[in-house]
C-alpha cells in the first residue's frame, strides 16, 4: 500500500468517525432542525420579499424581521390551538360511549336509520361489519382509551416536555435566520461536495426541490388549510370537539386515496341517520364544495405544474416515513423515496444511455 492510499483510507475513516460523531451531538437537536428546513422552504419568499423592500445589503435585518413574523405567525396560533385541543379531550370519553352503545344497538337489530333513502346504505354497512366480524365498540374504545393515555402519559411529563419543546423552538428560531441569511449558499455549498457530474447533481437537486414543495407546500399547507376549515364547519354546525375533528381531518387529508372526506362524511352521514337533516345536510355541502374542493384551487397555486411525483410511491413514502420516524416522516419519507427515483434514473442514463435517448426520443 502506498503512502497516498493510506493517506486517503486515514483521512476517510476519520471524517466518517467525525461525521458520525457530528450527528449524535445534533440528535437531541433533529426536531428543531428539521423544523425550521421546513419552515424556511414555506417562507422562504417572505424574505425575499423583505430583502427586496429594505435593501439586498441588509440581510441580517431582514433576515431577523422574517424570522420575527414567522415566530409570530406560527407559535399564536399553536398555542392556542393546543389549548382548544386540551380543552375537548375531556369530552372523548362521553363522545366515544355514545358512540359505540349506537354500534352496540345496531348490531343488535336496532334500527339507525330512520330516513328510507339511507337504509340501503345501512344494509350495506351491516354486510360490510358481518363480513369482516369486527367488534367495532371495542376497537373504538380501545383506540379512543389509547388516545387518552398518550395525552394523560404527555401532560404527566409536562415540565419535561415543555422544556424539550423550548429547547427545540430555541434552536428551530435561531437555525431558520440562519437558513434565511445563508441557505443558498449553504446548499451551494454541500452540492460541491457531492462526487458526481454537474448534471446529476442539478437533477439531483431539482428532484429534492420538487418533493419539498410538493410535500411541504402541496400537501403539508393544503392539509392544514381543509383542516382548518373542517373545524370551522364542525364549530358552525354545533359538532362536538371541532378542534380535534380537524386535527384528524388535516391528518388524513395528507394522506393519498383517504383525504379530508374519511372525516366529514360520515359525520354528515351521522347527522342525517339521526334526523338532523340541517347539520348534515349543511355538513355535507361544505365539507364536498369547501374542504375536499379546495384542494384543487390550492395545490396547483402553490406547487406549479412541475412538481409532479408518482402517487404510489408519495402513498407509500408518507406512510412508511411516518412509520419509521414519527411526525418528521411526513417529509423524509418523501424524500428518501425522490432521491431512489433521481438515482434510478441517473442509473439510465449512465448505463443504458441508448434506452434512456430512445425513449426521450419517443415522447
Amino acid at each position: 500500500m502506498s503512502r497516498g492510499q493510506l493517506f486517503r483510507f486515514f483521512f476517510i475513516g476519520v471524517f466518517l468517525f467525525l461525521l458520525y460523531q457530528t450527528l449524535h451531538i445534533l440528535s437531541p437537536f433533529y426536531t428543531g432542525i428539521l423544523g425550521a428546513i421546513v419552515v424556511a422552504l414555506i417562507f422562504f419568499p417572505l424574505y425575499r420579499f423583505i430583502l427586496n423592500k429594505i435593501g439586498p445589503h441588509r440581510a441580517n435585518m431582514a433576515s431577523s424581521l422574517a424570522t420575527l413574523l414567522v415566530v409570530v405567525t406560527l407559535l399564536i396560533p399553536f398555542i392556542t390551538f393546543t389549548w382548544f385541543l386540551l380543552n375537548e379531550l375531556t369530552t372523548i370519553g362521553p363522545i366515544v360511549e355514545r358512540i359505540t352503545a349506537g354500534i352496540d344497538g345496531w348490531r343488535q337489530g336496532n334500527v339507525l336509520v330512520e330516513i328510507q333513502w339511507l337504509k340501503p346504505l345501512q344494509n350495506k354497512l351491516e354486510s360490510i361489519f358481518n363480513l369482516i366480524q369486527l367488534d367495532w365498540s371495542t376497537m373504538i374504545r380501545h383506540s379512543a382509551n389509547d388516545l387518552i393515555n398518550s395525552i394523560s402519559g404527555l401532560s404527566k411529563k409536562l415540565p419535561q416536555n415543555i422544556f424539550i419543546f423550548s429547547v427545540n423552538v430555541l434552536v428551530m428560531i435561531i437555525t431558520l435566520f440562519f437558513l434565511f441569511r445563508d441557505g443558498p449558499v449553504i446548499f451551494m455549498k454541500l452540492k460541491d461536495l457531492v462526487p458526481m457530474d454537474e448534471k446529476h447533481k442539478e437533477h439531483i437537486a431539482e428532484q429534492l426541490y420538487l418533493t419539498v414543495t410538493a410535500v411541504v407546500r402541496g400537501i403539508f399547507i393544503v392539509a392544514i388549510t381543509q383542516g382548518s376549515l373542517a373545524g370551522f364547519g364542525f364549530f358552525i354546525s354545533g359538532t362536538p370537539s371541532p378542534t380535534l375533528l380537524g386535527l384528524f381531518t388535516t391528518f388524513t387529508a395528507m394522506i393519498p386515496f383517504v383525504g379530508a372526506t374519511a372525516i366529514w362524511m360520515p359525520i354528515a352521514v351521522y347527522y342525517l341517520a339521526q334526523g338532523s337533516m340541517v347539520k348534515g345536510i349543511f355538513l355535507f355541502f361544505w365539507g364536498a364544495f369547501v374542504v375536499s374542493l379546495i384542494d384543487n384551487f390550492i395545490r396547483p397555486i402553490i406547487i406549479g405544474s412541475r412538481a409532479k411525483l408518482p402517487i404510489l410511491f408519495l402513498f407509500f413514502g408518507l406512510l412508511g416515513g411516518i412509520k419509521i420516524y414519527g411526525a418528521m416522516g411526513i417529509f423524509l419519507g418523501p424524500l428518501i423515496v425522490a432521491l431512489l427515483i433521481a438515482f434510478i434514473k441517473i442509473y439510465r442514463e449512465e448505463f443504458h444511455p441508448q434506452t434512456f435517448a430512445k425513449k426521450n426520443e419517443n415522447g
